[in-house]
């Protein structure tokens, strides 16, 4: 059977345009003693032609071998592999274990609450439908919006998912599609608004807000179900810029809920850092400061743009109503005992079925339990000085967040209570479980 295969694909390999072309421009032909001897003359040219066929026979010989291994298993030919939709592509990459299927998700169930709608509520949808697809710029669509919906339609867009990185936003993204009443989007992170929109979100060039209403939130989709699903935005990195955004977010998409997950600031700060340097991207204070992350982490904690959240939420808490805003702390959920509650309260919030798709959150990204012990990220060496130090002043952004929080009644009292219990757990574990004694003790930091 493979000697067949191998047959057929050595002739369809050698009718390849490319490489036929080549072995014309390089034919050999007959020559007389007189081109012999010149020949002789002149051999250079004779090494270089063996050279070329030689490099494409092997070319060859490698696009067969790879063929073979992956077209062919244990002397049986395998069928050629579906293509996957864009839709797949992200329901393939949002799995926990790449070796788990692909989710199974049914993209008509959100269709059945039309069923039961009067004929008035009937029209109204339609109307609804074709006001909001019609748009391609913000100005529109804050008009479109304002008119009336039917039961079990969503503004357009319906929330975002605005950060802050490293907090388990691809996890809430990945669970978010899979759920019947969510329209994903054609780009998960696109920045589109922090790219190319600021400083004013209404003065975007016109052709950046048609793709990103239209093309990135897949409006067209959406409109297919007669918005149904609520689409959205996953661009992590858009809570950080809440000093120019966020006003101009609630200005230019009033209705919009926005979501926001915090994790203890060391551990952010690490993961992000972590993330930065398995893209290359390390910075000064890495290379400077002997490839320690100490210094890194400090300065991350006193920036008002990354793990010092209080001064970001607050332009987030003064640009939205109190009921359009929804944050979440990352320990609760992506601990398997609080997971299930905290995705319910997320999702009832955003007005979808709180028991779909499940009660369990995909763990993607976590890049700190891949490799083995020694691997770069599943600790940090600073010393005990250092981390009591990273401990002060993550404490202080916390009180600070939660003073935030409260005065915007996103928490009470024992909600501060119970926040704070969890980063203290994790600096507490490290400070016990992972640290020498004595200022210069050694310690090995874990990430929440």
């Amino acid at each position: 059977m493979v000697e067949s295969v191998l047959a057929a694909h050595t002739k369809s390999a050698a009718a390849d345009p490319e490489e036929q072309q080549l072995l014309n421009d390089v034919e050999l032909k007959p020559t007389s003693k007189a081109a012999h001897s010149r020949a002789e003359r002149g051999h250079w040219p004779g090494v270089l032609l063996a050279s070329v066929v030689l490099a494409l026979l092997t070319r060859m010989a490698t696009h067969r071998q790879s063929w073979l291994a992956e077209h062919v298993q244990g002397g049986v030919l395998l069928p050629e592999a579906p293509q996957l939709s864009l839709f797949e592509q992200q329901l393939a990459g949002c799995r926990t274990f790449k070796a788990q299927p692909i989710p199974s998700v049914d993209t008509s169930a959100s269709l059945r609450a039309l069923d039961a709608h009067t004929p008035e509520q009937r029209q109204q949808a339609q109307a609804f439908t074709a006001a909001v697809s019609a748009c391609a710029n913000f100005r529109c669509l804050r008009q479109a919006n304002k008119l009336p919906r039917a039961p079990g339609q969503f503004r357009f867009p319906h929330f975002m998912v605005i950060g802050f990185p490293k907090c388990a936003t691809t996890s809430i993204y990945c669970h978010l599609i899979q759920h019947p009443q969510v329209q994903y989007a054609k780009d998960k992170e696109s920045h589109r608004l922090t790219d190319k929109c600021r400083p004013l979100l209404e003065q975007c060039p016109a052709q950046e807000q048609r793709d990103y209403l239209v093309d990135i939130l897949n409006m067209e989709e959406a409109a297919a179900a007669s918005f149904t699903k609520a689409a959205f935005d996953g661009s992590t990195h858009y809570a950080q810029e809440g000093g120019w955004l966020a006003a101009q977010m609630a200005e230019a998409l009033p209705w919009v809920k926005v979501v926001v997950s915090m994790r203890d600031p060391i551990s952010q700060a690490l993961a992000m850092f972590l993330h930065n340097y398995m893209h290359n991207r390390t910075a000064a204070c890495w290379e400077t400061n002997g490839q320690r992350v100490y210094t890194c982490v400090v300065a991350d904690l006193q920036a008002e743009d990354r793990a010092r959240y209080g001064p970001t939420i607050q332009k987030w808490v003064e640009a939205f109503p109190g009921e359009q805003l929804h944050i979440v702390q990352f320990e609760s959920l992506t601990s398997r005992q609080t997971m299930g509650e905290a995705m319910k309260g997320l999702k009832s919030f955003l007005g979808l079925d709180p028991t779909q798709p499940s009660d369990k959150l995909p763990l993607t990204n976590w890049k700190h339990k891949r490799g083995d012990e020694n691997s770069v990220g599943r600790y940090w060496n600073i010393t005990r000085g250092e981390y009591t130090h990273l401990v002060e002043l993550a404490r202080r952004n916390t009180v600070e967040v939660l003073k935030v929080m409260g005065s915007a009644g996103l928490v009470d009292s024992k909600a501060k209570v119970e926040w704070m219990r969890s980063w203290e757990r994790v600096w507490r574990n490290n400070l016990d479980n992972n640290c020498e004694e004595g200022e210069q003790g050694s310690c090995k930091i874990v990430v929440s």
